[in-house]
């Protein structure tokens, strides 16, 4: 009965959510309590997708670690993203032992990146939603989960995913407005140009630029540039 009571009330809470940023304050309470550092939420990425900042849907990463990864190209030949594409069961990791396999420049890289952030074990849960894109959510810190708490985390996962799911569907049909420098900036954005260059080709100050991208995100609900245009090209606001 206590755990049927504790799965009930599990299902509640998720079904409860409205917003992904209620997701992620849950989320974020949920990883200190189990005493650990971050947590993720990703769609596992499609064989031209390379960036973990296009895949994540919520996370407390650091932005910088984020950056760090997706700039040395940590997602290419990842065994945990190898492992989560061939399987659908949970496991824990511990990043040495995982990264054991890799090439040493980029095995040594990765063991220090998450030991930087005090993320050097955790677990994965792969996911799927309704239409059967398959996802994941981790937890990561210091310590590996036992086969009870595995068990309880998976069943979070797996309504939690589902439940973002609806959300974002939800989000395709909410019309949201976004000025014309807004978009032009966006799509230049999309096209690889960095700000200065954005400034430059429409006769705008950086700042206007920054400030432009900065409402871009805010309204898409994302946290970086990566993302929002991810999420863009999703929504079909823009095309490249």
């Amino acid at each position: 009965m206590k755990l049927e009571a504790e799965c009930n009330r599990i299902e509640k809470i998720a079904a409860g959510f409205n917003t992904h940023y209620e997701v992620f304050k849950y989320m974020k309470g949920l990883t200190q309590d189990l005493g650990m550092s971050a947590f993720l939420i990703m769609m596992l990425p499609a064989v031209e997708l390379v960036e973990i900042g296009a895949t994540k849907i919520i996370t407390n990463w650091p932005a910088e670690m984020v950056d760090y990864y997706d700039s040395h190209n940590l997602m290419v030949d990842s065994p945990v993203i190898r492992r989560m594409l061939r399987s659908t069961s949970p496991f824990n990791y511990d990043v040495e032992a995982i990264n054991i396999d890799r090439g040493e420049g980029k095995k040594l890289t990765v063991i220090d990146l998450f030991k930087r952030y005090g993320m050097e074990k955790g677990a994965y849960f792969p996911v799927h939603d309704a239409a059967g894109g398959r996802g994941a959510m981790s937890i990561s810190g210091a310590r590996n989960f036992s086969m009870p708490e595995m068990a309880k985390i998976l069943f979070i996962a797996t309504h939690i995913y589902d439940r973002l799911s609806q959300l974002t569907l939800n989000e395709k049909h909410k019309p949201v407005a976004f000025t014309e420098s807004e978009l032009d900036c966006l799509r230049l954005t999309a096209g690889g140009r960095k700000s200065s260059e954005i400034a430059k080709l429409l006769d705008l100050s950086e700042n206007a630029v920054n400030n432009q991208i900065g409402s871009v995100i805010r309204k898409l609900g994302c946290t970086t540039r990566t993302q929002a245009v991810v999420s863009a090209l999703r929504l079909n606001i823009i095309r490249v």
